[in-house]
């Protein structure tokens, strides 16, 4: 239960993290490269086994880690984005219910097993996904701010869709190669973005936006650490709903507290059916 609430805590920190960048001015594009230079890192220096750098390009899952990685630090981008403007809370919601989206997948493509309770659970979410940003007034800054979770629920799904396609169908025993390549394109292709912003003179390249991104690297490969050490001791039918759901209330405890996020009965209302959902979703 340790390595379940560390990993809860720390992805929690995530969010915090990115809420954080934008008070103390740190760049999220330089921060986010080095987070995924952190990243590649570790996970190449921790893969048992060997591999040529040369021959990634001919595995047979190489073009579907290209798609993952540039949608990895796309989603990073968004994850900041909303975390920073739209809240810490609805963040956390719009990113742990994409979880229908890989569900309805599976059940089209791999006709996966269906149950009323599934069913259930996936139109709860959506439901909840609606009540957690609903507003009486929706100014037009709100609105801006609204497609922002709205794009990483879409966005999120979309990764954890084809990272299910890929080891389906190509992965194989190669799961921790694979990310690590993955996380080796969202660096590369970070790299080209600072390098673009710099040539056009939008941002330098400063020391507290390295640190930053180290830290959220540290964070983010911890969370994987402590959940595949939490699968030890728990059924992924337990992990994961307990997981997914303390991050959301952590979350939005931490954005009302902390950051002063307004939570009206009507949003609270949808965080407290998003839980359920997940819970719904996955115990069946």
């Amino acid at each position: 239960m340790l390595y379940l609430i560390a990993s809860i805590l720390i992805s929690t920190s995530i969010f915090v993290t990115f809420k954080l960048f934008d008070r103390f001015g740190i760049n999220n594009n330089q921060a986010i490269t080095t987070n995924y230079f952190v990243g590649a890192v570790i996970g190449f220096s921790v893969h048992i086994g060997v591999y040529d750098f040369g021959g990634l390009v001919f595995e047979p899952w190489f073009f579907l880690a290209v798609i993952e990685g540039v949608l990895f630090i796309a989603v990073f981008h968004l994850f900041a984005q909303s975390s920073q403007k739209a809240g810490v809370a609805v963040t956390a919601v719009a990113s742990k219910m994409s979880v229908i989206i890989p569900v309805v997948f599976g059940i089209v493509l791999y006709h996966e097993s269906t149950s009323v309770v599934k069913i259930t659970g996936i139109l709860a979410a959506l439901l909840a996904f609606y009540l957690t940003f609903k507003r009486n007034k929706m100014s037009v800054t709100y609105k801006r701010f609204a497609l922002l979770p709205l794009l990483l629920f879409l966005g999120n799904g979309a990764v954890d869709t084809v990272l299910k396609f890929a080891e389906h169908h190509y992965i194989g025993e190669e799961t921790g190669l694979f990310l690590s390549t993955v996380f080796l394109v969202a660096l590369i292709s970070g790299v080209l973005v600072s390098i673009f912003n710099l040539s056009r003179e939008k941002a330098r390249l400063e020391l507290k936006n390295l640190v930053g991104g180290s830290i959220l690297g540290i964070f983010n490969y911890s969370t994987t650490y402590f959940i595949l050490l939490a699968m030890a001791y728990m059924e992924s039918s337990v992990l994961y709903p307990i997981f997914n759901a303390g991050i959301i209330s952590l979350s939005a405890v931490i954005g009302f507290l902390v950051f002063s996020e307004r939570i009206r009965l009507v949003n609270l209302i949808g965080i407290l059916l998003s839980i359920a959902a997940i819970f719904a979703i996955s115990y069946a």
